[in-house]
């Protein structure tokens, strides 16, 4: 039986929550660079600021499916982890390294041609161009901290994470503020430009830190972070794993790219809207999506053990932790969310777009506590290696669910965004549907992604004296 990746008992709530935590504040500080940029954009002009949710949220369907294949390092880490394969570790994360690198050759064209290609025409077009553009320029440094953190991730060693997220989001809001605005007589106004460089430059800054403690002796004896080799075989196992996974995460924010441009054909006032409630959703998905990878750690350590009746305590555990942490968002998105918007957006949004936001707020309130619960689900069903289901079922929900619905009522009657807004919560909670049943099914079990090797047998006890010096 595995050793507990903390000193809680396994798959307990106090388990999952210390593994997470880190995870959760490590996602937070990246998410809150994107919120950060659309403070300070809303403030610089309300164009610049939509133009941000357009071309952001397709530039984030590449950075995040690629950024997900990377990450897939994480479930071989926890894997090779749970079965004490501890020299292990390090290869499947440098597969996702170079992974990582060689993908320049996707991110640099984007942003050179695929830009004017895409967003040629457009309402925001020139803004939703150079946004696009430099985003995509800096990305590679967006998947290599994804590849990075894999390594620590699957270990339950995440802690380091947290400091590094922090830094790097200090350095973006001062990078926001001097980029945007011009700063000093020396740094020049870049308006939308200057919001897409800083929020890259603390990607890059967690990748290279990260990096560094990788590399560090310990690890390279403990754990093999020295096996730098291309292995075809380990490299084809994490992208076995990952690029369906990547694929469909990629597939699900273009979707949701596709939701915004017909908001914007709808109006100004259908496109704000919905870029407030996003810009609120992709911040608190810090939550769920921290629990998610927390989850797969705790359950891939199980799974590489071969225990699979505690991953239903993982799922409970997972629960609680999101219905406690609904009622603690309840204030911001139903008792006081126009007090909310004043503060951070706009300082006066109009009695119309007041009386839509306070009930959008609520329906993405709604939609934010069964994603969750949807992204708790396919935590466990990628800890076992179930991608191929999460591409199919993520490509093909958001599609059928949500997207066909609003565009033949939403669009085609001209309808409210409140309308618009409501057929997310029933996407979510359809979706939620579809993965409770494949888990509850049990088909992720009879999936085997290790081999065992013939070793000499390790020393759990020299392993965990240097996860303990190296983070």
């Amino acid at each position: 039986m595995p050793s507990s990746l903390t000193r809680y008992p396994i798959g307990s709530i106090r388990e999952l929550w210390s593994v997470s935590l880190p995870l959760m504040i490590s996602t937070l500080a990246t998410l809150f660079m994107i919120f950060t940029d659309r403070i300070f954009l809303a403030h610089y002009s309300t164009e610049a600021f939509n133009a941000s949710v357009n071309a952001g949220t397709f530039a984030w369907a590449l950075m995040a499916g690629i950024g997900t294949i990377a990450a897939m390092s994480e479930v071989m880490v926890a894997q090779y982890n749970g079965a004490r394969e501890y020299q292990r570790l390090g290869a499947p994360a440098w597969q996702m390294i170079w992974f990582s690198i060689f993908s320049i050759a996707i991110f640099i064209p984007m942003g050179i041609w695929g830009a004017e290609a895409i967003f040629s025409g457009g309402v925001y077009e020139n803004l939703e161009i150079e946004y696009f553009r430099y985003l995509m320029i800096f990305s590679p440094g967006y998947a290599l901290l994804m590849a990075f953190s894999g390594f620590f991730i699957g270990r339950g060693k995440t802690k380091i994470m947290i400091w590094l997220a922090i830094i790097a989001n200090i350095l973006n809001i001062f990078l926001d503020w001097a980029f945007i605005y011009g700063a000093f007589g020396i740094i020049p106004e870049m308006g939308i430009r200057g919001a897409a460089v800083a929020t890259c430059s603390g990607y890059l800054f967690e990748a290279l830190a990260l990096g560094y403690i990788f590399l560090k002796k310990e690890n390279r004896e403990t754990f093999g972070t020295n096996a730098w080799k291309i292995n075809f075989s380990e490299m084809w196992t994490c992208l076995k794993i990952g690029v369906p996974q990547g694929v469909a995460y990629g597939l699900e924010i273009l979707g949701w790219a596709i939701f915004y441009w017909m908001m914007t054909d709808l109006g100004e006032k259908h496109i704000t809207i919905a870029s407030i409630c996003q810009s609120f959703a992709i911040l608190f998905s810090f939550f769920y999506d921290g629990l998610s990878r927390g989850a797969a750690a705790v359950a891939g350590n199980l799974i590489g053990a071969r225990i699979f009746g505690m991953v239903d305590k993982v799922l409970r555990a997972g629960f609680w932790l999101l219905v406690f942490f609904s009622l603690s968002t309840s204030l911001i998105f139903i008792i006081e969310p126009i007090h909310t918007v004043h503060v951070l957006f706009f300082s006066n949004p109009g009695p119309l777009l007041e009386s839509s936001l306070t009930t959008c707020m609520i329906y993405a309130f709604v939609y934010i506590f069964f994603e969750g619960l949807r992204w708790l689900f396919s935590g466990l069903l990628l800890a076992a290696g179930d991608t191929m289901f999460l591409m199919i079922v993520g490509t093909l929900s958001i599609w059928g669910f949500l997207l066909a619905p609003v565009y033949f009522l939403v669009i085609q009657y001209q309808l409210s965004i409140e309308t618009a807004l409501l057929l997310t919560v029933v996407y979510s909670v359809l979706s939620l549907a579809v993965y409770w049943t494949r888990f509850r099914r049990g088909a992720w079990q009879k999936i085997n992604l290790i081999t065992q090797q013939p070793r000499a047998e390790a020393d759990p006890l020299r392993a965990d004296n240097a996860e303990d010096r190296t983070a």
